[in-house]
């Protein structure tokens, strides 16, 4: 008999339920023969205990729910991943499910989800925002929703990266190594403020030229883009993504373009590809470990209070800059 229960584990026993329950829990006062009946019988019919019935009993769950946007970009993988593991290192299991532009699929995910999890993290894409009507979907559910990256959220925990700290940080660099014209390539607008703020605090007289190439930012338009980089003039370039950026090096090394003697180059995003490539470039990285510390403290905490916090990225000088 496979799959048995403690309705049937009490029949075979002759045992009541209550006794059998007392039993699998390991409490007291249980005579020894009946103990040990119950035991064996469980073991030979392969017992296992219902935790889902168990756990919607005691309003209580080590399952945690993520919906997650496209997973193609590497450092969106990366925060999945490394939110998985401390899940898991802490006792909790995650129920991944896929974040559809539709409300339908979404509402339907939501109600299978019920009773099973009591706490979600929403995981958008790093370019768009989860809609107001999915927000909206979210509320009607009795979960404690955790938003990553998600502006304008009133009434849920939100987690936001910075972006703009890192980026201050790497331009800065740039200015002070005596860089004159600085280029920019991308089209990601969250950016731009980190650019700006490193040209602001940097004196008239001692700010280099800017320009500003704006271009899908994967690696492909890096290595397009190679020729007008070049005849720019600039002798530093920030790249949008470190994808965009590895496309450039590419080009840079099939054309003999010596770096950084020639050209200083930044990406963003912290990609493995980066450590490998030579020389390694320099980039921004997100604060992965810490913001997925915080998503581990809410889901523990009992406290009701609405928790919004921001994460400061970090720049990575490496030889390319």
């Amino acid at each position: 008999m496979a799959g048995i229960t403690l309705k049937q584990l009490s029949e075979l026993s002759g045992l009541s339920i209550r006794t059998v329950s007392r039993v699998l829990k390991g409490q007291a006062h249980v005579i020894p023969e009946k103990r040990d009946l119950i035991l064996e019988l469980a073991r030979k019919h392969h017992y296992i205990p219902n935790m889902a019935a168990r756990n919607l009993r005691l309003n209580r769950t080590n399952i945690v729910g993520i919906i997650c946007a496209n997973m193609m970009q590497e450092v969106s993988v990366k925060k999945l991943h490394d939110l998985v593991m401390q899940l898991e290192a802490c006792g909790y299991y995650p129920l991944i499910g896929r974040l559809d532009c539709n409300p339908e699929n979404i509402r339907h995910m939501l109600t299978e989800w019920s009773g099973v999890t009591n706490h979600v993290v929403v995981m958008p894409s790093v370019t768009e925002d989860v809609s107001t009507e999915i927000v909206d979907i979210l509320r009607q559910y009795p979960l404690t929703v955790i938003f990553i990256d998600q502006k304008g959220v009133e009434g849920c925990h939100t987690l936001n990266i910075n972006r703009a700290t890192g980026i201050r940080s790497a331009i800065i660099h740039l200015i002070r190594s005596g860089r004159k014209k600085i280029l920019r390539c991308g089209d990601v607008g969250t950016r731009d403020s980190g650019l700006a703020a490193a040209f602001e605090e940097t004196a008239l007289s001692e700010r280099p030229e800017f320009i500003r190439i704006k271009y899908h930012s994967d690696f492909k338009e890096g290595m397009e883009l190679g020729p007008r980089i070049m005849e720019s003039g600039a002798d530093a370039v920030f790249f949008d993504t470190d994808r965009m950026a590895l496309g450039f090096m590419n080009y840079a090394a099939a054309h003999h373009i010596p770096i950084p003697e020639r050209i200083a180059v930044v990406g963003f995003d912290d990609d493995n590809s980066g450590h490998m490539i030579y020389p390694a470039l320099s980039t921004v990285a997100h604060p992965i470990e810490e913001l997925n510390r915080a998503v581990i403290s809410i889901i523990r905490s009992k406290s009701q209070k609405i928790v919004k916090k921001s994460f400061d990225t970090k720049f990575i000088r490496r030889a390319s800059a």
